[in-house]
């Protein structure tokens, strides 16, 4: 080794090989740029691969090499880093924190930190400017106040639904769909207004929590996907239908989708009645059904953009990541007692009604592209 004047500090650097050692601490000489200038990496160093392959390549030879090597401070072995995450390798001593950096790696270090330090001023408008992009988009969700500060919003409602999506234009008019989302608003239009008592028949078609089937009437279950307990319910439950239910049926055909539709609604509302938490509320809804067409969206078209809403925001994120998030609001949006869960939801279905549903629509989905073939 011979001493080289770095800055202040008398940095040591092998006279054989080039490679530098560093003090704990003394690192900062080569990334602060005041490191004397730099051999060119050895020939060898150029014949490596760039990207990924070639920092893989120059931590495996560091690797071997590690294994000749001691620290020329206390001779304990040394182990080898990526220095940084840069993809240049160093040998560390776990006992000193010293560094012994290749010549090759000194270069490269070298060259890495010197665009960083000659950037510098780009690089704090940059974030001057991100920040202050940030700060806006705050204050025009949130609403600026006087003296510069942002008051607090109001919280978007606790729902979770798909506004628009960006799967193929349909071959066929989805007929189905339709009928089902006319079928759901006219039946809320006759109940609301009490219509031939109709307003009495939602109750007596919700379907019991945990009760077992014995002594409820098997026509309630085909019944029940079409009559919601409010407004907020039936909205939630058109708007899946009419965003993800058109590709489905388009997919599928009319007659199958119909079919798969009330299968999904009675394969949910028979899970709410053997597996639902008993005396929780008596489900009601297209809730179960919807969940299924979920499912049979997520195989079909995994990856096509959906724009939803949630909690006050409105994003575009992939089907299997709204699938995702429609999961994890199952397991954290309770409905307890009070007039806000009664006016968003006074009968919904059960954690197992939902996932009964959502699994049916999966399985039948998957069944029917196995089918379809290529």
């Amino acid at each position: 080794m011979r001493s080289v004047a770095s800055g202040g500090e008398r940095i040591d650097r092998c006279v054989s090989c080039g490679a530098v050692w560093f003090d704990s601490g003394e690192i900062r000489e080569l990334t602060e740029g005041r490191f004397p200038e730099t051999e060119p990496p050895p020939a060898r160093e150029n014949v490596l691969p760039r990207g990924k392959e070639g920092v893989s390549a120059r931590m495996a030879r560091a690797w071997k090499e590690a294994a000749g090597r001691t620290c020329p401070r206390c001779s304990r072995g040394l182990s080898v880093v990526d220095f940084q995450s840069t993809g240049f390798p160093v040998f560390r001593c776990r006992e000193c924190g010293g560094m012994l950096v290749p010549r090759g790696s000194v270069a490269g270090l070298a060259r890495r930190f010197g665009v960083t330090r000659r950037n510098a001023a780009l690089y704090d408008a940059l974030g001057a400017s991100l920040a202050a992009a940030e700060r806006r988009r705050l204050e025009r969700q949130y609403g600026a106040v006087a003296g510069g500060g942002v008051r607090e919003g109001v919280p978007g409602l606790p729902v979770l639904v798909p506004l628009a999506d960006g799967a193929p234009p349909v071959h066929r008019l989805p007929a189905v769909t339709w009928g089902i989302f006319g079928l759901m608003v006219a039946f809320q239009l006759l109940a609301v207004f009490g219509v031939g008592g109709m307003d009495s028949l939602p109750v007596r078609l919700g379907l019991p929590s945990g009760t077992g089937l014995g002594g409820m009437p098997k026509i309630v279950l085909w019944l029940a996907p079409f009559f919601h307990g409010g407004i907020v319910p039936l909205a939630v439950g058109c708007l899946f239908l009419l965003v993800l239910g058109d590709n489905v049926e388009d997919r599928m055909g009319s007659v199958p989708f119909l079919l798969f539709y009330l299968s999904c609604g009675v394969i949910a509302g028979a899970a709410h009645t053997l597996w639902g938490e008993a005396g929780a509320p008596a489900a009601l809804g297209s809730a179960g059904a919807i969940a299924g067409v979920l499912g049979a969206y997520l195989v079909f078209f995994p990856e096509v953009p959906i724009s939803m809403y949630g909690l006050g925001e409105v994003v575009s994120v992939p089907a299997y990541l709204f699938a995702c998030a429609w999961a994890v609001a199952l397991f954290l949006w309770g409905w307890g007692p009070g007039p806000l869960s009664d006016l968003l939801n006074p009968a919904p279905y059960s954690l197992a009604g939902n996932l009964a549903g959502f699994g049916a629509g999966v399985a039948c989905a998957t069944l029917w592209r196995t089918m379809e073939g290529p």
